[in-house]
């Protein structure tokens, strides 16, 4: 079934998220992280046809792609608040994004190693309680109750400085 959707919809899936974030790179990304999707849901695949599995890529590919502009806007915002003078002066782009993965992994290091990858794979990578339930073994109430530790504790930290 792989072989068949990477032959069918790899150039599609690839021009089509180019389209929608303007850089190659981040396009390769953008489908790869689908199809890393794609094998997470391989029995809903497995039960589609041909077009239904099309659909489902490029569905999939567009909600990855809104959830990083969101995460993305996010980050911005939050750096505009922590930034000198409340963010009156636009940073340089560069800089921000270097500032904001600095300020980012060092507040991210105040959380344990697991609360840390459960934190970084909902926020970062999109994954949802119930996905997440499934990868830990836990249920996903317990995965929002470990979330909302993790952001509480987080919040702390960027409060305190």
């Amino acid at each position: 079934m792989w072989e068949a959707l990477y032959e069918n919809f790899w150039d599609r899936l690839v021009h089509y998220c180019a389209r929608l974030t303007r850089d190659q790179t981040r396009a390769e990304d953008l489908a790869q992280e689908t199809f890393l999707r794609a094998m997470q849901h391989a029995e809903l695949l497995a039960g589609l046809n041909l077009r239904q599995q099309k659909a489902w890529l490029f569905e999939t590919a567009h909600n990855l792609f809104c959830d990083q502009a969101r995460r993305v806007a996010r980050e911005q915002e939050l750096l505009a608040q922590l930034a000198p003078g409340g963010g009156a002066d636009p940073p340089d782009p560069a800089a921000a994004d270097a500032l904001a993965g600095v300020e980012t992994a060092a507040l991210l290091n105040q959380l344990d190693p697991e609360a840390r990858a459960l934190f970084q794979l909902r926020y970062d990578e999109g994954y949802n309680a119930a996905e997440l339930g499934q990868l830990f073994g836990q249920p996903p109430a317990t995965i929002r109750t470990r979330l909302l530790k993790a952001r509480n504790t987080l919040k702390k930290h960027l409060t305190e400085e």
